[in-house]
């Protein structure tokens, strides 16, 4: 019986951490989302190169959501912030 509300007990503590961590990806991906649409707009403006969406939609969700700690790391570390985008490079 005591086994059963710690088996319980843990599967709660798992699903709110599944839950905050797909919340805060989810979050991630439409923050960065905005970012990357703002600077694709501003370089069409200055007749730069846009690069094509590969992952768009679903897939691009997909991944965001479920990868964002890597993708905040790595831009934090090469940019300086978690959103980075193509513009943040100038």
């Amino acid at each position: 019986m005591n086994e059963r509300i710690e088996t319980r007990k843990l599967a709660c503590l798992l699903l709110i951490f599944v839950l905050i961590y797909l919340g805060i990806g989810l979050g991630f991906h439409f923050k960065w989302s905005s970012a990357a649409e703002a600077c694709r707009e501003t370089r069409r403006v200055q007749g730069a190169f846009v690069e094509p969406e590969v992952f768009g939609g679903i897939v691009g969700l997909a991944f965001t959501v479920v990868f964002w700690p890597i993708y905040s790391a790595a831009n934090v570390f090469h940019d300086g912030t978690p959103f980075a985008t193509p513009c943040s490079h100038q």
